[in-house]
């Protein structure tokens, strides 16, 4: 009994760790560290620049990420004139698959300040075909750097 004890005790450890698949209809909720940097190297095809980045969290969210904006106000409210609102397909990319989203926030002018968004998943593959969820991101921009923590949910089809 006592060398069951431990073996067991190993199993059960290593099982908590897995990453298990949820059940249709369920939802997980996110928690990850986001950490980016502006490039203009391995973008998609046809992007002169981007964001490129690499997401650590919990359920299955550990991987690279992609991306570039879309549409974007340069003009600001009166009283936040520092600020420009964009948007863009964002991607989480992981061994087990993609997630895109997109992606609606604003950030600061220039690169030093503070960004903050909401993305909503539009699609997804591999595991993630089919999830839903959102995500909401915000964090503090430095020098073509962008360190986030992402908040959020993930629910399987």
């Amino acid at each position: 009994m006592n060398v069951v004890k431990p073996a067991l005790l190993a199993v059960l450890a290593a099982s908590a760790m897995m990453v298990l698949p949820a059940s249709a209809g369920e939802c997980r909720k996110i928690h990850a560290d986001l950490d980016e940097v502006q490039s203009t190297q391995g973008c998609n095809p046809g992007l002169s620049g981007c964001f490129l980045g690499e997401v650590d969290g919990n359920h299955g969210l550990r991987g690279t990420t992609h991306f570039n904006s879309d549409s974007a106000v340069q003009t600001s409210p009166s009283t936040s004139p520092n600020f420009i609102i964009y948007s863009g397909p964002f991607e989480y990319r992981t061994g087990r698959g993609t997630i895109v989203a997109r992606e609606t926030g604003a950030t600061t002018r220039g690169s030093e300040g503070v960004v903050t968004a909401y993305q909503q998943i539009v699609s997804g593959t591999g595991e993630f075909a089919g999830v839903t969820g959102y995500f909401f991101v915000s964090g503090h921009k430095s020098g073509g750097t962008v360190d986030t923590f992402v908040n959020g949910e993930i629910c399987a089809p």
